[in-house]
């Protein structure tokens, strides 16, 4: 693995903070603080961090965005502020956002018995006649336990190699081949204990899999990512350009040395890959109540379902799936997180309508930079903001305010017909549940025939010069 000594290192900061006046002149920081660069910069150096990714948004706008340090220390590629980085545990309030959805739309109970919704039954040995639920999985009460035996084998370069479903029926199923009574699961009845688990979040995003029809990371990519243009967010390494991709590190004995791009396949527990523009996005939609401009993710309801204490008696910072963390008096709502080479946090003060985020490559601990960032963050005035442009208008979940395309028959039998367009359309995809594109049309894009695709539930990708539209349709 490549590495790079501390001398060579050291001299590749001096020439990055002499070029930093010029980054930030040129840059998109509508509020650069240099006292606060010298602050991060120097924690950076305590904490080890080869390259970190920071942003601050208040009141829907972004008021600080700034990138330090390299993204590949080897190459010298500096980290900026659309450089991707892995999210670790970060991404658990995104698979419970996915979850929430499901919630909404009815199509899931939070407090069933989540063998309502399975293809095989799963229970705590010792309780099985003790339903767990998914509210449960997501508060992390419902008493399963994460075997590191079993999870280290789940782990793929740069992507798992086995599925998110047979990741589960391997842990969870009695005849699975990870199956083990004591080193799966606690002896408590589900919603009697609080103990942190990765392999329940990943149940959780299991369900959301098996109940929404699609793979959990289509699901996410038509019902989350697109609407709120999180253009350079996915669950899999192999979704982006290797070259974007921030590599992680350990600092081992005065060298930064680079960890192979992993993942895992009980993914929806922190697999997730992101840039600090696209999560100040997803921040700003949840302190607007869950709307950017006009496209919804979630209800202001169900939000502030999320970041309402849960489990009281166990655990009284705990939301669904996001948790109380304090800085000084605050209390703010969020989550961190920490992998091989990775150390993350996003929190959010519904107060003050700020958010704040730091993405590393490194495995030190940014919450002191957290902290500088939200101090600063309270004497920004959000007028010298920019607010996130964002043109994606998604039809996706129900969901289409401006109206601009009207897709009928639907449901329909042999075509639909494209009406009302205020866009000029490039290309037409027809998706199914499973994520395959089933149809492809760039002409007559008014009137397209669905006569040879099987009846189901389909998914209408327009692609416009500029916007993208999905609708979704039935073919009987």
């Amino acid at each position: 693995m490549p590495s790079l000594n501390a001398e060579k290192y050291n001299l590749l900061v001096f020439l990055f903070l002499i070029l930093l006046p010029l980054s930030n002149l040129f840059g998109q920081n509508p509020n650069p603080n240099s006292t606060l660069d010298n602050t991060i910069q120097n924690e950076m150096e305590a904490e080890r961090f080869p390259g970190v990714s920071t942003i601050i948004v208040k009141n829907g706008k972004i008021v600080w965005i700034e990138s330090y340090g390299y993204a590949d220390v080897a190459n010298s590629i500096l980290a900026e502020d659309t450089t991707v980085f892995l999210l670790a545990s970060m991404s658990k309030i995104v698979t419970g956002t996915a979850a929430m959805q499901l919630s909404e739309s009815g199509n899931i109970n939070l407090d069933a018995d989540i063998n309502n919704y399975l293809p095989f039954p799963i229970a705590i040995p010792n309780f099985t006649n003790d339903s767990i639920t998914l509210r449960q999985l997501m508060t992390h009460s419902a008493s399963i336990a994460d075997n590191g035996t079993a999870m280290d084998t789940y782990y793929g370069y740069p992507d798992p190699t086995i599925s998110l479903a047979d990741c589960i029926q391997r842990y969870y199923a009695t005849g699975g081949s990870d199956y083990n009574a004591a080193a799966n699961f606690l002896n408590n009845a589900p919603g009697t204990n609080f103990n942190y688990s990765n392999m329940g979040t990943a149940l959780n995003g299991y369900l959301t899999e098996v109940v929404s029809g699609m793979p959990f990371s289509q699901f996410c990519d038509l019902n989350i990512f697109e609407p709120l243009c999180m253009h350079k967010t996915a669950w899999h390494f192999a979704d982006f350009n290797p070259t974007h991709v921030a590599k992680p590190y350990a600092y081992q004995a005065g060298n930064y040395v680079a960890y192979p791009h992993y993942g895992f396949a009980d993914y929806p527990d922190g697999q997730l890959r992101s840039t600090a523009k696209d999560m100040g996005n997803f921040m700003i939609a949840y302190l607007n109540g869950g709307a950017l401009g006009s496209n919804r993710i979630l209800s202001a309801s169900s939000i502030h379902e999320m970041w309402s204490s849960q489990i009281p008696a166990l655990e009284p910072t705990q939301g669904l799936n996001w948790y109380q963390e304090y800085i000084g008096a605050a209390t703010l709502w969020g989550h961190n997180g920490g992998e091989n080479g990775v150390s993350t946090d996003l929190y959010v003060d519904t107060t003050n309508q700020i958010g704040i985020c730091v993405l590393t490559n490194g495995e030190g601990d940014a919450f002191t930079i957290c902290e500088e960032l939200y101090q600063y963050a309270l004497t920004l005035n959000s007028n010298t903001g920019i607010a996130p442009n964002c043109n994606t208008t998604l039809g996706t979940t129900g969901i289409d305010p401006k109206e601009e395309i009207k897709v009928s028959p639907n449901p329909s039998n042999n075509y639909l017909l494209i009406n009302n367009v205020h866009i000029d359309i490039n290309q037409i995809d027809i998706i199914d549940f499973s994520g395959k594109t089933v149809a492809h049309f760039t002409k007559n894009l008014h009137r397209i025939s669905i006569l040879d695709i099987p009846a189901g539930i389909y998914f209408l990708k327009i692609t416009g010069t500029e916007n993208t539209i999905i609708k979704k349709f039935i073919k009987q």
